[in-house]
């Protein structure tokens, strides 16, 4: 009986964390959307407000949220080609150069 108590309250704990974790990464909007569970409802479960591991604990738990991946807009995509070859001197140096640049601007958006 003892050990079926802490189980119960490992699996809580657990709970709250991994459904603190998903508050972190979707809106209670979209999660309420697509679970069917009311948004005041999917509010207060993801901030820890449970007793108990109830069916809705575990519909949120076994949620996985939409995450769009990002595709670049071909016409973005090519602008970005065209002023690149407009900088360029068409010399194998000058192509080391404008690659440095790029690689520097890059290690700049990461900061």
């Amino acid at each position: 009986m003892q050990g079926d108590v802490k189980g119960q309250a490992g699996e809580l704990a657990q709970a709250k964390r991994s459904l603190a974790a998903l508050g972190r990464r979707a809106s209670t909007v979209d999660i309420a959307a697509r679970t069917g569970i009311h948004q005041s409802q999917v509010s207060r479960l993801l901030r820890g407000q449970f007793r108990r591991v109830s069916p809705n604990v575990r519909k949120l738990l076994e949620y996985k949220p939409y995450v769009k991946k990002k595709t670049p807009d071909i016409e973005a995509k090519q602008a970005v080609i065209r002023a690149a070859l407009r900088t360029w001197d068409a010399t194998p140096e000058g192509a080391r150069a404008l690659v440095r640049l790029l690689r520097s601007v890059e290690g700049l958006r990461r900061v």
